[in-house]
Parts: structure tokens; sequence; C-alpha cells
């Protein structure tokens, strides 16, 4: 089974799956049933933004619903969680 990185070398990958939905007023069953896929397996997306679906789920994902990858999928920098982190924003 291929491994798919969720790291990019500016950030790391997240879902906007369920945002996609809600914009286009389909449940995640709805884009089970338009895309052949397991309810299991959308809701799982739906519900995780940093699962990230394999490229063939993906494909089907985007045909189903008429985008392309980049509408579902977003790079979030990792710059923001260093900056978080490293600010002393969060020490007592």
């Amino acid at each position: 089974m291929p491994f798919y990185s969720a790291f990019t070398a500016s950030g790391y990958l997240i879902n906007n799956l369920q945002s996609l939905l809600d914009q286009k007023d389909i449940s995640s069953f709805g884009l089970s049933k338009l895309a052949c896929l397991s309810p299991t397996t959308t809701r799982k997306i739906c519900s995780d933004s940093s699962y990230i679906p394999s490229p063939d789920v993906l494909e089907k994902i985007c045909l189903s619903l008429e985008v392309t990858p980049g509408d579902v999928l977003g790079i979030k920098s990792t710059m923001e969680l260093t900056v978080a982190v490293g600010s002393g924003v969060f020490s007592g």
C-alpha cells in the first residue's frame, strides 16, 4: 500500500471537504452515493480535516462534485503552528 505524505515544503495538507459540501448543500452520505464511495469513507474524510484521501478517492470526489483537487485540499502553513508554540503566549 503506498504512503501518501500530508506534509509539503510549505506546510501540511488539510482537506476542506466538509466546507465544500456545506457550500453545495450536500451531506457526506449524499456524496457517498454521488461518488460511489462507502458512507464510512466520506464520513471519515468530512469529520477529520487532517485525513487525506487516496488519489483514487480524491478523483471520485472531484469528478462527482465537479471540482479540482485544489478545491478539496488546502495547505496549512507550518509557520502558523511554529509561531504559536514558539511565541511563549501559552506559557504560564
